[in-house]
């Protein structure tokens, strides 16, 4: 995300205007995982009273913020297209979303994000799939399914980027450590094991969900279009 402008400080008198996107903007600059609203206050150049004239607190300012990184994030629109080309791009758009702001990820998987922030992007896949034959439910559960790989990816990809150049010379040497008896297998095919996370890696995995829901619905009956 773009850093704002600078605030200048704070200054005697009256207490200054903001708007609540000022406040967005300033907490994802500070980071939000550790967001203090004293940090907030200084940032802006305010008092800390000054901030619950907007929000109620940490929370409902973390929530925002995230709400607001989601919103900017372009999820695909139902244009008739094939529900599996829809479920496809819907999850890569999920996934560019955490892979690219790293500030999101930590506060899912420390539950401090509100599921209050993707009630309007379930509710467009629902629609979406209801009109491709899915029932609500079942929508949902291939939703659920996405969003695990979505997020098992993400972090994957995290924990690579962490090592940075070092994740794949780690593999291998906590692999080649062991007795190569002990991990055959493993050893066998080593170069994929070693192979930091990317998109083209988890987009096959993400492939093979969508054709075997495919191919069950065949099994099951008209497939779906």
């Amino acid at each position: 995300m773009t850093q704002p402008p600078a605030f200048p400080a704070k200054r005697a008198g009256r207490p200054r205007r903001l708007t609540t996107s000022q406040l967005v903007e300033a907490a994802i600059a500070l980071g939000l995982e550790d967001l203090t609203m004293s940090a907030l206050a200084e940032r802006l150049g305010v008092r800390v009273a000054v901030l619950y004239n907007y929000v109620k607190g940490r929370e409902e300012l973390i929530s925002l913020a995230a709400r607001h990184a989601i919103s900017t994030q372009p999820f695909p629109e139902d244009v008739g297209q094939d529900w599996r080309d829809y479920a496809l791009a819907y999850a890569r758009a999920a996934y560019d979303l955490f892979h690219s702001d790293a500030q999101l990820l930590p506060l899912v998987m420390n539950g401090k994000l509100s599921p209050a922030i993707k009630i309007d992007s379930v509710e467009s896949w629902l629609e979406t799939m209801t009109k491709h034959g899915f029932a609500a439910g079942e929508a949902l559960s291939i939703l659920k399914a996405v969003d695990t790989l979505v997020m098992g990816s993400a972090v994957l990809a995290s924990h690579a980027r962490s090592y940075a150049a070092d994740y794949s010379v780690s593999v291998r040497d906590t692999v080649n450590s062991r007795p190569p008896a002990e991990l055959p297998l493993l050893v066998a095919n080593l170069d994929s094991f070693a192979a930091i996370v990317d998109p083209e890696n988890w987009e096959r995995s993400l492939q093979m969900l969508v054709d075997g829901i495919d191919a069950q619905k065949r099994v099951g009956g008209s497939p779906r279009s």
